[in-house]
């Protein structure tokens, strides 16, 4: 069944048909980000995990060390192989392991089994975040891009929403295990849709002997340089950046990403096609997802101690506080994605990340006296920024790409968003430190000026955090200024500059 006549969709519904099977085909797509989503919720539960599995604070942090390490390092893979032989068997497998391993997290008998299944779970939700995207965008017509994209982002905040109330709640009465079983009853449902109402493709158009092999080689260098890259990131922050380890790991980085780049340019189904990166729709909606992470995900790892340490707030405060974040990310994402439609992604867009950065900016004056309305009140502000501006990049990027490459354009945008946070905590964790070191220092010694201190630190990084926010916003105006048309996109349209050819990249 095809519903767009510009657009032949590869997620009909196998069963079923009208609105029916649409709106089953679209809850396929918006439970796949919600699932994906749901994984704040273990940054709730850790010290309850770190005293019942009998580990340290530097051990308990690869629980999530791992699984953003091989979400990221898998999720172009996952895309790939998606446009490739077809969006249902990617979103059943990665639905059935995402179902796999929460149950066998839930039952781990230590922390190195929950670590190395929570490998298994990032495989499974890489593969989400890689297609849920791509179903979501042949659910409307090309018209309706906008809309279909509001719904996705809006549920994968709904996902931050619900994992950071309900950890909260599942931890303190029954335990850490069931913030994993507690997802299961989720995991089936999307199975089942999955088997049930996403269309199959013809057997002979996904053989091997119908079309080029999947680049395997290619996938493999860009695994093992994303893995080498945060891992060493990552340890450079805890065993210090000369450590043997940390010396060997980032160097080889760069050296897996050239011989990456080398097979894709042989390669005759390569995981990031040269000609995406000649699309400006998909340069400027990777380049602005990425400054955006790197600048919103303080909020996330340094606001967490700003709520503990100087307000004196609970995981309740900490909880309600970014709940009411990704409320307001819930509903201004369903809002952007209607806007898109009406207008432009590129207002919507734009005006998401000022009013994205506005908030960080608001963030960084608060101190010990403010009230706990006041903090809601700004995060809030940060949450509708992000939402609008997520709704018009998903938008734009969808809208830019060929339909037969909507997995690896969705997954794109889950790659830029991990690595924006990954460098965001070595980076501007590293400032925040040495930021507060530096303050100290010039204040004394003592509780008063350790508290003092940890303010200016606290505002120095909100600050860069915002400028990183309206540094994206330029680079969506400027970009997206360019693009043709400037309103809402028919599929491949938004790859040209007024006036210019392709980026020149050969």
């Amino acid at each position: 069944m095809s519903l767009d006549p510009e657009q032949p969709s590869t997620t009909a519904p196998e069963s079923g048909s009208g609105a029916h099977g649409i709106v089953l085909v679209a809850t396929a797509a918006t439970l796949g980000m919600f699932l994906a989503a749901l994984d704040t919720s273990v940054n709730v539960a850790l010290p309850s995990m770190t005293e019942d599995l009998n580990a340290d604070l530097q051990s308990i942090q690869w629980v999530i060390v791992a699984f953003v390490a091989t979400q990221a390092a898998l999720v172009m893979g996952a895309g790939s192989f998606a446009d490739r032989f077809g969006l249902r068997p990617v979103y059943i497998f990665g639905a059935a392991t995402y179902l796999a391993a929460m149950l066998f997290i839930a039952f781990s008998p230590n922390l190195e089994t929950v670590v190395g299944f929570r490998v298994l779970q990032a495989l499974g939700t890489g593969c989400l975040f890689a297609v849920s995207p791509a179903i979501a965008a042949g659910v409307f017509s090309s018209s309706r891009r906008g809309l279909s994209m509001g719904f996705a982002v809006g549920s994968q905040a709904l996902g931050m929403l619900a994992g950071t109330i309900g950890a909260g709640l599942l931890v303190g009465w029954i335990g850490w295990e069931w913030i994993f079983l507690g997802r299961t009853p989720f995991a089936v449902i999307a199975v089942i849709l999955g088997v049930w109402v996403l269309e199959r493709r013809p057997r002979e158009s996904i053989s091997p002997a119908s079309g080029p092999a999947f680049d395997v080689a290619g996938a493999a260098m860009l695994v093992g340089g994303l893995l080498c890259l945060i891992i060493g990131l990552r340890l450079g922050r805890s065993l210090g950046w000369t450590s043997p380890v940390v010396l060997t790991l980032l160097p080889l980085a760069p050296a897996f990403f050239v011989a990456f780049w080398r097979i894709e340019l042989t390669a005759k189904w390569p995981v990031l096609p040269g000609n995406l990166l000649r699309m400006w729709g998909f340069i400027v909606s990777s380049s602005s997802m990425f400054l955006a992470n790197l600048g919103v995900f303080v909020i996330w790892f340094i606001f967490p101690f700003y709520v503990a340490d100087s307000l004196g707030g609970g995981a309740l405060t900490l909880g309600l506080m970014l709940a009411t974040l990704a409320f307001l990310n819930t509903i201004s994402s369903g809002t952007g994605g209607w806007l898109c439609d009406k207008f432009s992604y590129l207002p919507v867009g734009v005006g998401g990340l000022l009013v994205m950065a506005s908030g960080l900016l608001y963030l960084g004056f608060l101190d010990t006296e403010s009230s706990l309305g006041h903090v809601a009140l700004r995060v809030g502000i940060v949450g509708a920024g992000l939402g609008l501006f997520q709704a018009a990049t998903y938008s734009l990027m969808l809208g830019s790409v060929p339909s037969d490459r909507f997995g690896t354009a969705g997954a794109a945008l889950s790659l830029s968003q991990s690595c924006g946070r990954v460098l965001s905590v070595a980076i501007i964790g590293g400032i925040f430190g040495w930021r507060s070191d530096h303050h100290l220092e010039v204040l004394g010694v003592g509780a008063e000026a350790e508290g003092v201190a940890f303010i200016k630190a606290f505002k120095d990084v909100f600050i860069i955090g915002s400028s990183l926010g309206l540094l994206a916003a330029v680079v969506f105006l400027i970009g997206g200024w360019r693009l043709v048309p400037a309103g809402p996109l028919l599929d491949g349209q938004a790859t040209q500059p007024v006036g210019a050819g392709e980026v020149g990249l050969d």
